[in-house]
């Protein structure tokens, strides 16, 4: 790749090292996956900000908890570990272009958080979850059943949002690829072409807002499932607000700048 006016040189994208060992093939879309990256958080500079910020108020809470005063509230905490853990690969992945693949990760990460907030309403669960191996349908009962009454009781915005994520990133369905595919005519002959990555921008504001909102919900979830200890962090509580803020403020500037119709009001019927 040259340099031009309207152009970046691989050299401004990838270090030497990658420069000399990634395939031309492959490099190609390595190159737009990186450049996509750094373009949304600039594009996208506010809604970067506040997954910085969520990150942070993550890492303060694991800081916090780090000394456990209740061993049978320990275990579930590795399970909200982890999906951070996921949050930070999803989050990746959708400022780079790959919104399918970050969808999809997302998913597991309230899966995750799902998980950990069950076995807090019973520490039994703990064992059962731990035993999958051995004891499948006992596993099986206790988390897969009826997931809106058993997983996510009292989740009912990680429910929706984990239905939602499945249907536009895991399964294999006509919404999970439908913002990738393009047919090209030409007068005489159809092409079908697909995207690996990126999306209209206005579509992809939008959908990283959403995903923070998700992240957030996340969060939240962790934080009323330990505030006996996380609401003396003083620190936090302040951070939290600032977060609060913040995202109100970019759903409000995001409705202004891709002018988002008002929801349409539903008439009851009697």
């Amino acid at each position: 790749m040259t340099e031009t006016k309207n152009s970046i040189s691989e050299s401004d994208l990838l270090v030497p090292f990658e420069i000399q060992n990634i395939p031309r093939e492959y490099k190609e879309y390595y190159l737009a996956k990186r450049q996509n990256f750094f373009a949304s958080v600039q594009g996208f500079s506010e809604t970067f900000d506040c997954y910085m910020l969520l990150d942070k108020i993550w890492l303060r809470e694991f800081q916090d908890l780090k000394v456990a005063s209740d061993l049978n509230r320990m275990f579930p905490l590795l399970l909200y570990f982890n999906a951070h853990a996921k949050i930070r690969v999803s989050i990746e992945l959708a400022l780079s272009g790959c919104l399918a693949e970050a969808r999809s990760i997302l998913r597991d990460a309230i899966e995750f958080v799902a998980h950990a907030h069950h076995m807090l309403s019973d520490p039994a669960l703990q064992m059962k979850w731990l035993s999958k191996n051995d004891q499948e349908k006992a596993f099986k009962e206790a988390f897969e059943k009826n997931k809106k009454a058993g997983l996510f009781n009292e989740l009912d915005e990680l429910h929706k949002a984990w239905g939602d994520l499945s249907e536009t990133g895991s399964h294999a369905t006509i919404n999970a690829v439908c913002d990738r595919f393009a047919m090209v005519e030409d007068g005489k002959t159809f092409e079908w072409q697909m995207r690996y990555l990126g999306i209209e921008p206005r579509m992809w504001g939008m959908q990283l807002l959403w995903m923070l909102l998700v992240c957030f919900t996340m969060e939240q979830t962790l934080f009323l499932d330990y505030e006996n200890r996380l609401q003396l962090d003083d620190t936090l509580l302040k951070m939290r607000a600032e977060f609060e803020n913040r995202k109100e403020q970019l759903r409000r500037d995001l409705i202004v700048r891709y002018e988002v119709p008002p929801p349409v009001a539903r008439g009851v019927s009697p």
